[in-house]
């Protein structure tokens, strides 16, 4: 079964019913509430999967690259892998996340 609704529509029938119930003033500050808070939930879950890599090799990324250097098993070039992309996507949600709150502000 397709949705024939708009992700739009949906978020602002998401926020129009925060707003009747009171939890927030205006749609907008309802919609901005949850974009926050969505992309708060993305930098947490990236930081969350950096941690597990530290924790699981006991050293911080940069270490261990240096050790993988010419003797890297495929599954810790699967770690590095995964540990780099969360790195990465880690970075561009902090951005994301200022650029929101930048814009929120004016």
């Amino acid at each position: 079964m397709a949705l024939h609704t708009s992700p739009n529509s949906v978020l602002n029938k998401v926020a129009a019913s925060l707003v009747a119930a009171k939890c927030y003033s205006t749609t907008e500050e309802a919609l901005w509430d949850m974009a926050l808070s969505t992309v708060r939930g993305k930098v947490a879950y990236y930081r969350r999967r950096i941690r597990r890599m530290e924790n699981k090799h006991e050293m911080g990324f940069d270490k261990f690259t240096a050790r993988l250097k010419g003797k890297a098993t495929p599954v810790q070039e699967d770690d590095w892998l995964a540990w780099k992309s969360a790195r990465s996507m880690l970075m561009d949600w902090q951005k994301t996340y200022q650029d929101l709150r930048s814009e929120h502000a004016r």
